[in-house]
């Protein structure tokens, strides 16, 4: 390259396209480009301020030496480098660079970030870091260092330890503040979505505001984001009408195709989902299991789209997702297993009660609203294993293995109590029961969902909670609605009312319902990586959960009101509903369009929570759990005059 050259203000040397060098060329036309192997090809003398720009690429940027000379004699002269994501710079070099899954970026020093405490959070997603070598860095204090955190938006100041803030530094100055260093992957913040956008914004304004040594970052919030929300879209004034609500449940089931969820149009079943995982690409982890639950959850929202629209492609997929799972996933075999419903493809011995109980909903809300009896024999061959392994309280244990059912094993869990009066682990599968019953009559079913709820109900609400006492709440809608379906039982309606009035202390304007837990005492509140997690850091954060709680809402309050023919449940559903439609992705990526993810923030109103489970973390996006449940749901309210009467037939 030609050293003779105009003077410019900043130049930027990097081997990739990214995020900041795309809105470094929108700010600056006169942005000067270089690739490292050309950079001791530069006269350096001509620029004011030099980025280093290495977290688009697959390794972290090494200068070769004879450009890094050039540079770093340029600092030392007075002139600001930023350094991002780059393995050696100055007098600092790192280790090898690991992943960020389960760390957080937190501001550890007041003042730079306009209008953000000190422990305000940001989630790089599945980022990577790289750790510096300590004693090769100045002894400044960092503004961001990296934590494991479970708080929702900011961690305590007292948790922010000086040692850790020193050792795990992710952006701070060097050489007297010349030298700008950022340890981790920030070029792509938007395509890995990184969080919260806000924050986003201003980190990167600050950063830019400093290299061009002015404000230059106005119109930064002009860059676009890889997604954005429904409540963008749509102003919160706007009444809700039916025919938006039917455009978002179309949108979720044009994910499910888009995205490949759908596997030969049901005729192999369908995947799981996405995990939480974003590299910096903004590529999301696919999770390629098949899980009954997921399967049998998908043939929901098909049918009801099938009896609304008069589609037969959604029927036929519907149809297909039905018999993939009574076809492939119940055990066969003659024996005391018979009628057992495997969990996962990978998990080919495993029963979760509840799991099962989704997988076969839909073919019995099927049955009910249509009034066949179609392949309702398998359904109880399946009910039956439950009630076989199920305790002399009405509850099942967690889960059964089967290699772990001995006849000893077998006599065990039906002669001793379940000792497991949660909603999480049981409460579809009681609901599962009523409505076998309703089609069958059969009174054992009945008798066995009525002593099942007696028990959780009898400790309510001290439930054993697994993510959090709202999710319980949440799971017990339909259950008890049911429940009071099939006895009419004044004390049944009653224990309805009683759950769902206690929901409504946990009511956010937004319309969902916040992560909650008085006493703090769910099960799952694991130290970030070792185990399920749930999102919630402390009562009273904005965080809703759309995979363990809100999620089972818009078919829960629908069916409450058909049942009860009482209003109230009606508006709830309205309510829950706006939620939905104001918290669904909209995008230019089929991976994420029209999907919901796990973690919402109900003020900030964009994906973002806690990263602390090892399986499900904020962006976790199910195709079942998540997605069917909250299509068939605003299906199902949309369908009012069709299946309401059935309730009364």
């Amino acid at each position: 390259m030609d050293k003779t050259h105009s003077r410019r203000r900043v130049a930027v040397i990097t081997d990739t396209e990214s995020d900041l060098l795309s809105l470094m060329k929108s700010l600056d036309p006169d942005l000067l480009i270089v690739k490292p192997d050309d950079a001791a090809a530069v006269d350096w003398t001509a620029v004011d301020s030099i980025a280093l720009l290495g977290g688009a690429a697959p390794k972290p940027m090494l200068l070769p030496p004879p450009a890094r000379t050039l540079i770093e004699r340029e600092c030392c002269a007075g002139k600001r480098v930023f350094a991002e994501f780059v393995g050696s710079i100055g007098n600092v070099y790192f280790e090898p660079p690991v992943p960020t899954r389960y760390e957080r970026l937190a501001v550890v020093t007041s003042g730079w970030l306009e209008n953000e405490p000190d422990g305000a959070l940001i989630d790089d997603q599945f980022g990577e870091r790289l750790r510096p070598h300590e004693f090769t860095c100045s002894s400044t204090r960092p503004l961001l260092s990296f934590f494991i955190a479970q708080a929702h938006g900011r961690m305590e100041t007292a948790d922010m330890k000086e040692p850790e803030v020193m050792r795990e530094r992710a952006l701070w100055f060097e050489a007297d503040d010349r030298l700008l260093v950022c340890a981790f992957r920030l070029a792509n913040f938007a395509k890995a979505r990184h969080a919260p956008w806000r924050r986003v914004r201003k980190l990167i304004g600050f950063i830019l505001n400093w290299l061009y040594g002015q404000e230059i970052a106005n119109h930064i919030d002009d860059f676009p984001r890889s997604y954005r929300v429904g409540a963008e879209a749509r102003p919160s004034s706007d009444a809700l009408d039916a025919s938006d609500i039917l455009m978002a449940a179309d949108r979720a089931l044009q994910w499910v195709r888009r995205s490949g969820m759908l596997i030969d149009e049901g005729r192999g079943g369908a995947l799981e989902g996405l995990g939480t995982e974003i590299d910096y690409t903004g590529r999301q982890r696919l999770s390629r299991i098949r899980r009954v639950d997921c399967i049998g959850e998908l043939a929901l929202p098909f049918w009801l789209h099938s009896l609304i629209s008069g589609n037969t492609r959604s029927q036929r997929i519907s149809n297909q997702l039905t018999g993939y799972v009574l076809d492939h996933y119940v055990n066969r075999e003659p024996g005391p297993l018979y009628g057992m419903m495997r969990w996962t493809d990978e998990a080919w011995g495993v029963c979760y009660q509840d799991d099962v109980a989704r997988a076969l909903l839909p073919h019995l809300f099927r049955c009910f609203y249509e009034g066949t009896s179609e392949r309702l024999d398998e359904c109880a061959d399946i009910l039956d294993f439950l009630i076989r392994t199920t305790g002399t309280d009405g509850t099942r244990r967690f889960r059964t293995d089967n290699n772990q059912l001995t006849p000893e094993q077998l006599e065990k869990l039906a002669t001793t109590p379940g000792d497991l009066p949660s909603a999480h682990y049981n409460a579809y599968y009681f609901a599962a029961l009523c409505i076998y019953y309703r089609l069958t009559g059969r009174e054992e079913y009945r008798t066995a969902a009525v002593k099942g709820l007696t028990t959780i109900m009898k400790v309510y609400p001290e439930t054993k909670r697994e993510q959090s006492q709202t999710q319980e709440l949440c799971r017990l809608i339909l259950p008890l609605a049911w429940l009071y379906a099939v006895t009419e039982e004044e004390q049944h309606l009653q224990w309805l009312y009683r759950v769902a009035h206690d929901l409504q202390k946990f009511a956010h304007p937004s319309g969902a319902y916040l992560e909650w837990d008085e006493g703090y005492q769910a099960s799952m509140r694991h130290q970030a990586g070792s185990g399920e997690s749930s999102l919630l850091g402390r009562n009273g954060d904005p965080v809703a959960d759309l995979l363990y709680t809100n999620n089972w809402l818009p078919i829960a309050w629908m069916q409450a009101y058909f049942i009860t023919d009482d209003a109230w449940f009606k508006e709830c559903w309205m309510e829950t509903a706006r939620f939905m439609l104001n918290a669904q992705i909209e995008s230019d990526d089929p991976m994420i369009d029209g999907a919901w993810a796990r973690a919402f923030d109900v003020e900030l109103m964009e994906v973002f929570g806690s990263p602390a489970d090892v399986g499900w973390g904020p962006w976790a996006i199910e195709s079942g759990w998540t997605v069917a449940e909250i299509s068939a749901g605003l299906y199902m309210g949309l369908l009012e005059e069709k299946l309401k009467p059935q309730h009364k037939a």
